[in-house]
């Protein structure tokens, strides 16, 4: 029976470092991006909501 080995950093080729590199930086900018989108998107709506002519009637 063969003892199961985890590779060291050194025995990871690079390029599958330099992979997951990319896709972690794609993925910070998909976050980022939908963010800036995002917030004052619902930043509005709320206003929106709240100053409703309806809502506002007493």
């Amino acid at each position: 029976m063969t003892d199961l080995v985890t590779p060291t950093p050194a025995e990871i080729p690079k390029h599958i470092l330099d992979i997951w590199v990319i896709i972690l930086l794609i993925l910070a900018t998909i976050l980022v991006m939908t963010s800036l989108l995002l917030f004052p998107a619902a930043a509005v709506i709320i206003y929106r909501v709240r100053t409703h002519p309806i809502q506002n009637r007493q």
